[in-house]
């Protein structure tokens, strides 16, 4: 898989106290340009399984191959942050690394207040329209 969509993924995962859409739109693309794994669990509503970890840590070692460097060059575009606590935020991400330059991503983030924090809860693919779970809720 491509790195662009690891970069959504880890987009997915980054963070930490968030209590709005914004917070969560911010911490998330910081963590996600250090594809930094580990420190982005805390944005999930449901923390991940080790299935979904491992697939990520795949997805993530298999774009850096493809990229040929193991630290590529990728831009996360914010947009359309809808809402306070709960709402929707949209991310572009793009690349102008070899190997990657016709890999955009484009994806919406729901995102719910759960326990007094804001926290991803979907990620949405705008081309298709499908919403997919992401934590353990996700089975």
């Amino acid at each position: 898989m491509l790195l662009l969509a690891v970069g959504g993924a880890v987009l997915a995962l980054s963070g930490g106290d968030a209590e709005s859409v914004q917070d969560v739109a911010d911490q998330a693309v910081e963590a996600a340009e250090d594809l930094d794994v580990d420190a982005g669990i805390d944005l999930l509503c449901e923390a991940p399984t080790e299935e979904q970890r491992d697939e990520l840590q795949d997805l993530i070692d298999g774009g850096r191959d493809e990229a040929g460097t193991d630290d590529p060059d990728v831009s996360y575009e914010i947009s359309d942050v809808e809402g306070g606590a709960s709402g929707t935020f949209r991310v572009r991400v793009t690349s102008d690394e070899d190997g990657l330059t016709d890999r955009d991503l484009e994806a919406v983030i729901v995102v719910e207040a759960r326990d007094g924090r804001s926290c991803i809860a979907a990620l949405e693919n705008p081309g298709n329209g499908e919403e997919e779970v992401v934590g353990e809720d996700a089975d």
